[in-house]
């Protein structure tokens, strides 16, 4: 199901009827679920029992041995009862073993379905770039590239080992829309990991952006992108966009928002996990704008030292411990999860928000909502703004910070690129906003 803002419903529901009992206090009666999904379930209403949203319960399933799970009532019906898991979630494990529980024609139509929906995209990546490819890119004539890489995890989502043999070096992965402009979010078959390790594969991805797409003036490089290109001593001029301006304003707009929160009112400081690299460097600079103080953590800070900006200061630290009394975070670190290093560090209360790639797993962020830290994703919005199949994580109207440097530039062509102050103005004329949004449990 999907809205103007986006995806509606986070989690995929497998359809299952499998016994359970509903404990509430002392009474327990027998139910079975309705359907399934990674933050919840929902269940047949038991007539003897009496319900409303906001009470807990205690959800046993009755054909796993010693399964049960806290569950919050959400939404009553007339004959069924909605609820979502308290402080965790259903891992995939959870989720097939609950299954099994299923009998056996249950169980061959939510393989049917699955299987179908997963080879359906399969199937319409392998289409689109093989026999479809040509018609696509001339019916949509795209004026602007975004250029992606992607994990195992987020490889697989879109074509199988075998399939790739058969799709060109550059995949085409999404359409992209941002007002009156159509783009192309385009792939290299190269990992992220590969690209990090070898310049020489780095450099080949770049040849063949040139080579398929030689009349296309602005590519867009997506996240450690650009570190990988100056890695392997390219320039980055047109028609590549680093996309740090965007980023930039991005996390900018996001910390002003952060503080606008009613708990964070008199917060004056923000820690930017991640803040040696070359945004994390400029990100800080940036939030003293906003915050008096701004912690740039980073393990590769030696030593602590203090550096004063006209309109605020800087701790740059690799110590942990400074973030013991930090309520606010941007995540920034070059692997989401690595904040799990960190987490006994970061006070209940606190909040993250998250522009890592990839970004904190779900089961990461399952930890950090036990301790009392809500994790939630940066990304900016535009009214007029889609991308058809969204990316993996993402849902189908945020857009990547990285991204929109090249659409103000589209939209912009003499925009200031260099001037912070500058291009944060132009990019709120055009109407792109930070929004932190919950994470997509995938």
């Amino acid at each position: 199901m999907s809205t103007l803002h986006g995806e509606y419903r986070r989690h995929e529901r497998t359809t299952i009827k499998t016994p359970v009992s509903v404990n509430l206090d002392d009474n327990g009666l027998s139910s079975s679920t309705r359907d399934v999904s990674e933050s919840g379930l929902s269940i047949a209403k038991p007539a003897e029992l009496q319900l409303k949203p906001g009470q807990t319960v205690n959800v046993t399933f009755d054909r796993l041995a010693n399964f049960s799970v806290p569950a919050t009532i959400i939404r009553v019906s007339d004959n069924q009862i909605g609820l979502a898991l308290d402080h965790i979630r259903f891992s995939e494990q959870d989720i097939s073993g609950i299954i099994q529980t299923a009998p056996w024609y249950q169980r061959t139509k939510v393989a049917i379905k699955r299987g179908f929906w997963k080879n359906t995209r399969r199937m319409a990546v392998l289409l689109t770039n093989t026999i479809l490819r040509k018609a696509l890119l001339r019916l949509i004539k795209p004026s602007y590239i975004f250029a992606v890489y992607g994990n195992e995890k987020d490889v697989g989502t879109y074509y199988t080992p075998f399939m790739s043999k058969l799709i060109p070096p550059l995949m085409i992965g999404s359409v992209i829309r941002n007002r009156n402009r159509t783009g192309i979010m385009v792939a290299s078959k190269f990992y992220e990991h590969e690209l990090a390790d070898d310049s020489a594969k780095v450099k080949t991805y770049l040849q063949q952006l040139q080579e398929e797409f030689p009349h296309i003036n602005t590519i867009a490089l997506v996240g450690r992108l650009p570190n990988f290109v100056m890695k392997a001593g390219q320039e980055i001029e047109p028609p590549y966009v680093d996309g740090s301006m965007g980023t930039r304003y991005m996390i900018w707009d996001i910390g002003r928002q952060m503080q606008m929160r009613p708990q964070y009112k008199h917060e004056n400081v923000i820690t930017v996990l991640g803040g040696a690299g070359r945004i994390g460097n400029l990100v800080c600079e940036d939030l003293t704008r906003v915050y008096r103080t701004v912690i740039a953590f980073d393990p590769r800070y030696t030593k602590q030292e203090e550096v004063y900006t006209p309109i605020g200061k800087i701790i740059r630290s690799g110590d942990p411990a400074i973030l013991d009394n930090c309520k606010l975070f941007i995540g920034l670190t070059h692997h989401g999860d690595a904040i799990r290093d960190l987490k006994a560090h970061l006070p209940a209360g606190s909040l993250v928000a998250d522009d890592t790639h990839p970004c904190i797993s779900m089961e990461a962020r399952q930890e950090l909502q036990v301790m009392g830290v809500d994790v939630e994703k940066i990304v900016l919005f535009h009214e007029e703004f889609s991308m058809w199949p969204r990316m993996p994580g993402w849902n189908n109207r945020a857009i990547p910070g990285c991204l929109v440097e090249a659409l103000v530039l589209l939209e912009q062509e003499d925009a200031d690129v260099k001037d912070f102050d500058s291009f944060c103005k132009t990019a709120q004329q055009i109407g792109f906003q930070g929004q932190l949004i919950p994470p997509l449990d995938e």
